[in-house]
């Protein structure tokens, strides 16, 4: 009923297999590398008219709108996030907080106060802000008009 196998066709018979499963495991991970690579932000230019704007909220309440630009990984960063944010006047998007992102803030408009690194300092147009990993920060409109500000954080991706 059972017929013994050769030695030799056995032999041929696990060194096909052995291919197979390992040509199957390579296609599999060419398939998950094409597609981890696909997610990753390309270059291109992006308008405000095609960035949209929503409500924004602190603690349920409105404090404003933002808009994101761009929000992924890069090639150089395992998370960038790029955006528009215009605050009402009298309020604060968040309370300070930390992240392990570096993050930058321009001023377009308005008038207000940014709180980093243990100072609040009087910005208004053209007013920058830089802060690096995990030190606290925040941003108050402190004016009568809506104050807008863009931001970049990015989390650079580790060495290895």
């Amino acid at each position: 009923m059972f017929r013994r196998i050769p030695p030799h066709r056995l032999s041929t018979t696990l060194t096909a297999l052995l291919a197979l499963a390992l040509g199957s495991g390579w296609a599999w991970r060419e398939a998950v590398f094409a597609k981890e690579r696909a997610a990753l932000v390309a270059s291109q230019t992006i308008g405000l008219d095609h960035v949209s704007m929503s409500v924004a909220k602190d603690k349920g309440e409105p404090v404003g709108k933002i808009g994101v630009y761009l929000n992924g990984e890069t090639e150089a960063s395992s998370s960038l996030v790029t955006g528009r944010f215009v605050i009402d006047p009298g309020k604060s998007p968040h309370a300070p907080h930390v992240h392990p992102d570096e993050e930058i803030m321009v001023i377009e408009s308005g008038n207000g106060e940014i709180f980093c690194d243990g100072k609040t300092t009087k910005v208004g147009p053209g007013s920058v802000m830089y802060t690096e990993p995990n030190v606290s920060h925040n941003i108050n409109n402190t004016g009568a008009e809506p104050l807008t500000f863009y931001y970049v954080k990015w989390l650079p991706k580790k060495a290895g």
